[in-house]
């Protein structure tokens, strides 16, 4: 396969599950791009270069999704916690990314896709804890999320646990994490770009997705009402998780 049209492929799972939940295409395209890498089927697209893609194509479809539910948005001292926790330290993990060395990122990588994968799959269903509770955490909850959105975009393992919490409605947990995303997603993307990390290259395979991720997102939106959360979750749940062992096995067998 070529990246152009390894991208399109991923990018079809990754922003249909953004429209379904607000968040997660992330999560998707990094277990998918796992998946690839494994099986030697992403035609010269390394994971660097997916990384820095992925915050591209995620600041278009998270502004996408604000425009379209900017009636419904709205700060809460929640949100704004948990971001004081998350942009700074995503800011700092961007720095960090291209000098990492790439064999231990991918490490990182798989277990935080097999984390996310089980988590999803495996959570429980509790009723909602108290506003009080949720802002106690807030902070140190975005400070680790921004761990794993500075290196790759995907704050959402940990992000999710705590909203969850918040609240059972899935309607306000897409808008909150429109919100989350957006903001840590801007500060991800202009720090790589500062760091001078882009191409041309990365901005013609944006081009030639992004039909794709509109097209994927907009079909994700118009199901949300349709999907029942949690068949959808546990079965996005064990996907992730298999991905998270292809990419585990990978680094294993691989020198």
């Amino acid at each position: 396969m070529t990246p152009v049209l390894i991208i399109c492929i991923l990018s079809v799972f990754a922003y249909f599950t953004k429209g379904v939940t607000g968040a997660a295409s992330a999560i998707v395209f990094n277990a998918g791009l796992l998946t690839a890498l494994a099986l030697g089927l992403t035609g010269g697209l390394s994971l660097r270069d997916g990384l820095y893609w992925i915050a591209i194509a995620d600041v278009f479809a998270s502004a996408l999704m604000a425009l379209l539910f900017w009636r419904k948005l709205k700060l809460e001292r929640f949100t704004l916690l948990l971001l004081a926790g998350m942009v700074p330290v995503t800011v700092t993990f961007a720095l960090l990314l291209p000098r990492l060395e790439l064999r231990w990122l991918s490490l990182v990588l798989a277990l935080a896709v097999l984390g996310a994968g089980m988590y999803l799959a495996l959570r429980p269903d509790h009723p909602p804890a108290s506003l009080r509770s949720v802002n106690r955490w807030a902070l140190p909850t975005g400070a680790l999320a921004g761990v794993l959105s500075g290196l790759f975009g995907m704050g959402g393992p940990v992000v999710f646990i705590l909203l969850s919490r918040a609240s059972d409605d899935p309607g306000v947990f897409r808008n909150r994490t429109v919100i989350i995303t957006n903001a840590a997603g801007i500060a991800r993307l202009a720090t790589l770009a500062a760091g001078g990390v882009y191409t041309t290259t990365h901005l013609a395979w944006f081009g030639y997705a992004l039909p794709v991720i509109v097209g994927a997102m907009l079909l994700g939106i118009r199901t949300h009402r349709r999907l029942k959360p949690r068949p959808f979750r546990i079965v996005l749940g064990g996907l992730v998780t298999l991905a998270g062992i292809g990419g585990l096995l990978r680094f294993a067998l691989l020198d």
